[in-house]
């Protein structure tokens, strides 16, 4: 019997913890709201105060075309003007190089001085 209400007793302190968690970030979440309506609001308005004028005013939006199908990778881009590539002087070949960096030396065979042609004196 006494195992019982401890259990009953425990789950109503879950119960209760739960539903003080939930109840804290619907709070937290229905203050982010208020927050950006009001800062949307302050945006949009002139220092007058007056809403319509500012909205009147603002600069128009310009709207680019989306390719949705492009942007996912399914169908082509859509062409667009040829602009020229910009050049990169720091990419250009050094004029002091004799010999290019990506591949290794060449090699020149040795041989021992026991092999060595006679002819040739040894090194």
């Amino acid at each position: 019997m006494l195992n019982l209400s401890n259990r009953k007793e425990s789950m109503q302190r879950i119960q209760v913890g739960l539903a003080g968690l939930t109840g804290v970030v619907l709070l937290i979440g229905l203050a982010n709201v208020v927050v950006d309506n009001v800062r949307k609001d302050e945006a949009a308005m002139d220092p007058n105060g007056d809403l319509m004028t500012n909205m009147a005013v603002a600069a128009p939006v310009e709207e680019k075309p989306t390719e949705p199908l492009a942007e996912l990778g399914v169908a082509p881009a859509p062409e667009k003007p040829a602009a020229q590539p910009p050049v990169v002087a720091d990419l250009q070949p050094d004029p002091n190089l004799r010999e290019p960096m990506d591949r290794a030396p060449p090699v020149t065979p040795t041989l021992p001085q026991d092999k060595q042609p006679a002819d040739k004196p040894a090194q």
